[in-house]
């Protein structure tokens, strides 16, 4: 899978505004396989999966939904949006109307923006929703409509015939609100490094993390122009991904690296832990103010807001801790502009993986939408039609992209309707995700590897009902940036001093009751289960 669900400063303010405890904090993983074009669009969902032809929109089937009426949805996606997005709305318009006698409407979304609608109670039809954007805290306020088993099977049967445990992640107790969606997301980081200096200071191939120290360690004392982990202050969670990967740790829900209370992967009795109280914690952190001391990141890190990307497409930064679709984005981008730098992309993690939610990704339907039979006819479409899909995700053959003889795709370097620029993400399709063009050399081998490695995580999706302890969710969101955060990256000078503050504040805040609602919480999941 590829995408990046936006700018990366969306993603890290959702991620620590929201609850931090059950969010996704890597930017993204997946994988993808080629699919050969020719479905055709012209069936409608019901059509498709009979594999007759689609009424008339004047008159539908006597059998299937009444399309009679014709209706304009709206959708709303979190994203920046593309040049050409307006051209593919309108060739989206042209298929939706002579398929399902409707319209669609599509608003891109701030952050900000995206929080008020949803508090506000407006209406719409189809609004993006994941996870780690407090989908379960907004079914439970009554922000979706529930999509029942008899509206699935009618108005998406496609979708009503998937397999139960990509659908699972939609559901919020017991009830669907939203359809996942349909690529998996491994938990797997990679260290990104420039090749040419690894060459012009002898460093070994990384295989662990103290190897990627001695890297950090040459640029230190050799590139004085470069920081060798240029961090932002929104940065952190690398590092503590990094931690929890290494020492096969989760935070109960969905892989998770900010939160205080964790389970060990291998433990069947899920039974939480408090991170502060484990050994490794402290000797990781010891190792990160080793680092910091050692000049791997700038003291100023925890004001600097450039990010890390950035900095490492800048030239200023020599290492990226990323995803690796994040890894194939940076590779294609600065492999282009600087092929003398001969970037190198290593696995990060040891242990087994995990993966995301499918809900990393997914659509609801608005609580007050008028239209929601016609909306579900149309993320049918969307996500299983190949023509529908391939168009709102890659735009037009021959303008947007191409297919070379390998069956990767080919953007642009002028695209104005670049991957994963506009917010299609909620229908994202394992079957028609394409493998970009000028990959990095061992891309498929790391998606092996994760693969290999991959280990099913029970509490995938599992979502903590917060409604009791909001008052503690919103206290432990700050504690993380404020003292978590600091900590990980090495600002402090005392580290067992520092962590038993941390722990103390977290005391006061509340944590006790928080892993005690959250325990109870699992306990009843898997029993339901």
């Amino acid at each position: 899978m590829y995408r990046k669900r936006t700018n990366s400063g969306f993603i890290l303010s959702s991620l620590l505004a929201a609850m931090i405890i059950f969010t996704g904090c890597s930017n993204n993983a997946g994988s993808g396989s080629n699919a050969s074009p020719g479905a055709s669009a012209s069936a409608s969902p019901s059509a498709e999966a009979s594999g007759t032809q689609s009424a008339s929109p004047s008159a539908a089937a006597p059998s299937g939904p009444d399309i009679s009426k014709k209706v304009e949805l709206s959708m709303y996606l979190p994203s920046d949006g593309a040049p050409d997005a307006k051209l593919i709305h309108e060739e989206l318009n042209k298929m939706t109307e002579r398929d399902i006698n409707a319209t669609v409407k599509i608003t891109f979304l701030s952050n900000d923006a995206y929080n008020l609608m949803l508090s506000s109670g407006e209406k719409f039809d189809l609004i993006f929703a994941a996870n780690y954007m407090n989908y379960a805290d907004n079914a439970r306020r009554g922000a979706f409509k529930e999509i029942t088993p008899e509206m699935l099977s009618t108005y998406a049967p496609q979708s009503a015939k998937e397999d139960k445990d990509k659908l699972a992640g939609g559901y919020v107790g017991g009830k669907m609100f939203a359809i996942p969606t349909l690529a998996a997301s491994f938990n797997y980081s990679a260290y990104v490094v420039r090749g040419d200096l690894m060459k012009k200071y002898n460093v070994p191939d990384i295989k662990t993390i103290d190897d990627f120290g001695v890297y950090l360690d040459a640029v230190a004392k050799n590139e004085k122009s470069m920081i060798p982990y240029n961090m932002g202050k929104n940065d952190a969670w690398t590092l503590c991904a990094l931690y929890f990967g290494n020492n096969n740790l989760m935070a109960p829900g969905a892989p998770n690296c900010t939160s205080p209370i964790a389970l060990k992967k291998d433990d069947p009795s899920l039974q939480l832990l408090y991170t502060f109280d484990l050994p490794e914690t402290t000797a990781f952190i010891k190792k990160m103010k080793q680092w910091k001391d050692a000049g791997y990141w700038s003291k100023n890190a925890l004001s600097n807001t450039v990010s890390l990307n950035d900095s490492f497409k800048n030239g200023k930064n020599a290492a990226l801790i990323t995803s690796i679709p994040g890894a194939n984005n940076i590779y294609n981008e600065v492999n282009k502009s600087h092929p003398e730098w001969d970037l190198r992309i290593y696995p990060a993690f040891q242990g087994s993986i995990d993966r995301y939610s499918y809900m990393a990704g997914g659509m609801a339907i608005g609580a007050k939408s008028e239209n929601a039979e016609r909306a579900l006819m149309l993320l049918d479409l969307l996500r299983y039609n190949e023509d529908y899909n391939m168009l709102t995700q890659y735009g037009f053959e021959g303008t947007h992209y191409t297919i070379n003889d390998k069956g990767d795709i080919v953007f642009p370097a002028d695209s104005k309707y670049p991957p994963n620029a506009a917010g299609t993400w909620g229908w994202t399709n394992e079957t028609y995700t394409k493998v970009f063009d000028g990959s990095f050399p061992n891309y498929a081998e790391l998606l092996a590897d994760a693969k290999s490695r991959y280990v099913p995580n029970p509490l995938v999706d599992f979502t903590i009902d917060a409604k009791e302890i909001s008052d503690v969710t919103t206290n432990l969101s700050n504690l993380f940036t404020q003292y978590a955060g600091p900590l990980y990256m090495g600002f402090t000078n005392d580290v067992d001093a520092g962590i038993q503050e941390y722990k103390d504040q977290l005391k006061k805040a509340g944590v006790e009751r928080y892993k005690e609602a959250a325990q109870a919480q699992i306990d009843a999941y898997m029993k339901s289960k």
